[in-house]
C-alpha cells in the first residue's frame, strides 16, 4: 500500500488485520491498484485492476462467447446493467431466471 494511504492501515473503522486484499486509486490515477499485486490470487477480481479489457478476456475466456465492448464501457462508467444492456451481453439469459439472483444480491424479495 502505498505511503499516502498508510494512515488507513492504524484507522480504528477499518480491519486491516482481517483484509485479504486493498484496491485504491490516488486522484491522479485513471485505474485501480490492488494488493496482493496482480491480485494472482484473486483472478475474478483482477477487472478492477485491469479495467475492461481484463474483464472482456476473462468474460470471453471462461464463456467462449464475444462480449460487446461498448455495451461492458457503458456498464463500467455508469455501474448499472439495464435490461438492454444485459440482452446485448447475454441474449440466452431470460429476466425471469434472475430473480433469486437479485433477490440475493439485494437481500430483500423483489
Amino acid at each position: 500500500m502505498p505511503a499516502v494511504f498508510q494512515q488507513f492501515k492504524v484507522e480504528p473503522a477499518f480491519s486491516t488485520d482481517n483484509a485479504s486484499l486493498f484496491f485504491w486509486r490516488e486522484v491522479n490515477q485513471s485505474s485501480w491498484c490492488a494488493s496482493p499485486d496482480g491480485l494472482k490470487e484473486y483472478p475474478l477480481l483482477g477487472f478492477f485492476v485491469g479495467g475492461i479489457a481484463a474483464y472482456k478476456s476473462l468474460v470471453e475466456g471462461c464463456y467462449e462467447k464475444n462480449i460487446d465492448s461498448v455495451v461492458l464501457e457503458e456498464v463500467f462508467a455508469s455501474l448499472n446493467v439495464t435490461a438492454s444492456q444485459l440482452m446485448m451481453l447475454n441474449p440466452d439469459i431470460e429476466l425471469s431466471n434472475l430473480t433469486d439472483d437479485f433477490q440475493e444480491i439485494l437481500g430483500r424479495a423483489l
